[in-house]
């Protein structure tokens, strides 16, 4: 008997301030862009889509407004790091400490368990995925295992049991990879961000296509950034993929978007967020 497929849309909501090329640049600190955030959630509500919206701690309380409406609507909350800052650039002492003040100023500030966590640039590994168990969360969406990523690692998943393609779970813990697809020898990601925004869309496309059609899980995301209608700061000293990265497809992202929703839903995936994904994993493998 097959599974049930699922698909799930999230965002790392961040300011553009936190965007790991731009961090320590000069530019108009007050173009925040998000209005690209609107435009997100506005094509997920359009399509009956409740969303996995994982946020940096440090940004909520300047967004609160949004995201209490996002809550109300049944998106749910999550948590992007405490101030953007790549696990793997911390001790695991300072990860802890400010993972702990991250999600208790989270779950008081929105009244709202935050049970789920996704690293800046998926950068995580063993030890730092088990601070995350440590500390009460209930899943992880780090596992991306793209190396030529900045500050991304091969993660070890081998003590978790693995319960489909791109889902392991370790005593009631689950960590959630995202997508990718074999071209020309190599794994591509397809999960969303500058990959899908920037990459051939035909190409892409097809890629994704493959995988859904092969496999009953998906996961999309993006950043705020790259459904903006603002300018974008033009930022000097970048190297030439930053600015493509900064630059390219944002125009034409969001129609891309609403044709990956369209092929999943074609196909028979059913949208639900992490937490209500977790909770049906959770009944799946439950002793009857």
């Amino acid at each position: 008997m097959s599974h049930p497929k699922y698909a799930v849309f999230t965002m790392d909501v961040e300011a553009f301030s936190h965007t790991e090329c731009v961090r320590n640049a000069e530019y108009d600190a007050d173009a925040d862009l998000m209005d690209g955030f609107d435009a997100y959630i506005r094509i997920l509500e359009d399509n009956g889509i409740k969303s996995t919206l994982f946020t940096v701690g440090t940004l909520a309380p300047k967004i609160a407004d949004r995201l209490h409406r996002c809550m109300k609507n049944g998106h749910r909350l999550a948590l992007h790091s405490y101030d953007h800052i790549a696990p793997m650039e911390q001790t695991p002492e300072v990860f802890r400490a400010q993972t702990r003040k991250a999600k208790q100023a989270l779950s008081r500030q929105f009244n709202t368990p935050v049970v789920g966590y996704r690293a800046p640039c998926f950068s995580m590994d063993a030890r730092r995925l088990e601070i995350l168990r440590e500390l009460g969360f209930h899943y992880d969406s780090s596992h991306l295992d793209f190396l030529p990523a900045s500050h991304t690692v091969k993660l070890d998943l081998s003590s978790f049991r693995k319960l489909r393609d791109g889902i392991f779970r370790k005593d009631g813990f689950y960590e959630f990879g995202l997508a990718k697809q074999r071209l020309l020898g190599f794994d591509l990601p397809i999960s969303g961000g500058g990959y899908v925004r920037l990459g051939k869309w035909d190409v892409m496309k097809g890629l994704i296509r493959r995988h859904i059609h092969t496999c009953d899980y998906y996961v999309f995301y993006l950043h705020p950034f790259e459904l903006t209608m603002e300018a974008v700061p033009k930022i000097k000293g970048l190297k030439f993929y930053d600015r493509l990265y900064l630059h390219a497809g944002i125009k034409s992202y969001a129609g891309k978007i609403r044709q990956i929703i369209e092929m999943l839903r074609r196909n028979g995936f059913q949208f639900v967020t992490f937490e209500e994904l977790t909770e049906i994993l959770n009944r799946e493998t439950s002793p009857q």
